[in-house]
Parts: structure tokens; sequence; C-alpha cells
């Protein structure tokens, strides 16, 4: 148990200093876009849609029962929808599109349930059976670090939030890693749903809230090459750290 807990704290530090790092990066590549809304939007979405179509949806499609991810998925989707109503029919709210930042993080932090559980099923006997799921899993908290701090820039929020919802996600990787040190017999079933569930989130907020409002306001060819530079940056990260 005291292991357990160790390396559940160690993952939780580790996976804060990633998010943080690629939201300190972000903050400084945002005198590149001269603070463009709409090229953040891009940038943001092109990440995510690397996330979900080059390791997310891979990975899940081909370990779990795609009628339980497709369950998920469009609870997923159906719970996105109607907190997008409520959050357009909150009074009061006076910084921009406050949905997009909450969005996100709700669905970063619903990914971050399987995410932990995953881990710390990965672990036995004091050793990482999969240490390139170990790997993938903190490197791809970079670019999610990016993705959340976008978020918070083009809703002109307080760069403090940034660092909460951090502490947060990464208290709940670290927790679920715990719980799946400790278990390491979770019900398939619900490990599917919470994935689906996960998709569903990243997919509306990625093609919906990020893409499709980042576009519609006015769509230019820079717009296409900030997207495609977002998932090239992904893209870049994730063969580096394969490579190692």
């Amino acid at each position: 148990m005291v292991d357990g807990l160790k390396i559940s704290l160690f993952i939780m530090m580790m996976i804060f200093l990633g998010t943080g790092l690629g939201g300190l990066a972000t903050k400084y590549m945002g005198g590149v876009f001269r603070k463009n809304h709409s090229l953040l939007h891009m940038f943001c979405g092109g990440l995510l849609i690397a996330l979900l179509g080059l390791e997310i949806f891979p990975e899940t499609i081909s370990d779990y029962n795609s009628i339980g991810l497709l369950a998920g998925l469009s609870s997923g989707i159906v719970f996105m929808i109607i907190m997008d109503h409520v959050l357009h029919n909150v009074k009061g709210v006076h910084f921009e599109k406050p949905q997009m930042y909450i969005f996100l993080f709700l669905a970063l932090f619903i990914h971050s349930i399987p995410t932990g559980l995953a881990l710390g099923m990965s672990f036995e006997e004091q050793q990482f059976q999969d240490p390139a799921l170990f790997s993938a899993i903190l490197i791809h908290h970079f670019p999610e670090g990016m993705v959340m701090m976008v978020s918070v820039m083009v809703s002109n929020a307080n760069p403090k939030i940034f660092w909460v919802f951090n502490l947060l996600l990464s208290f709940a990787v670290g927790t679920t890693s715990y719980l799946g040190i400790t278990i390491n017999s979770g019900s398939i079933k619900i490990q599917t749903l919470f994935l689906g569930a996960a998709l569903g989130t990243l997919s509306y907020v990625t093609l919906y809230e990020i893409l499709w409002k980042g576009a519609s306001d006015r769509f230019t060819p820079l717009m296409v090459g900030a997207a495609l530079a977002g998932f090239l940056t992904f893209l870049f990260l994730k063969l580096s750290a394969f490579s190692h």
C-alpha cells in the first residue's frame, strides 16, 4: 500500500510538471499568434485532433468493445450538449467564452479517470508491465497543458485557473492510478464506458466548441495553417516520446 501511494504521488507530480510545462510553453508561444484568438482556437483544435486521431481512438478501438465504447461516446456527447445548454443560460458571466475551458476541463477530467486506472493496472510488483504506456501517458500531458492554456487565454480568464485545473487533473490521475494499483481488477465494462465518455466529450469539444466555432467567425487559409501546426506539434511530441 505504501509503495502504491509513493508511485501515485510520483505520477501526480510528473503529470503536474508535464502539463505545467505545456501551459508555460503556450503562454510564451502566444506572442507568435499575436493574441489572435481565431488562430489559437485552430491551433488548439489541431492538437486535440492529433490526440484523438493518433492516440486515443486507435488505442481504445483496438483494446475495448466497440458497442460499449459507442454507448459511452453517446452519453459523453449528450452530457456535453446538456452542459452547453446550461452554460449558455448562466447569468452574470463576465469573461468571454467560459464554456470552452470549462468543457475542456470536464472532458480532460473524465478522460483522466480511465487513464489513471490503466496506468495503475500496468503496475505490478513495483514494475511497470508496459513502460511505453507509462511514457505515453506522461508525455501526452504536455500537449494537454498546451490545450488547457490556449482555452484559458481564448476565454480571457485569469491564468491562475490553469494551475487550479492542472492540480485537479494531476490529483485525479494520481488517485485513480492508486486505485488501479491496489485493486488491479476493475470492471472492463465500466472502463469501456468511461473511455467512450472521454472520447465523446473530447470529440465534442474539439469538433464543435473549438474547430467549428473558431472557423465560423472568419475562416482563412492561415487558420488552416494554425490547425496543421497544432497537429504537427503533437505528432512531433509523440514521435519524440516513442523514440525514447
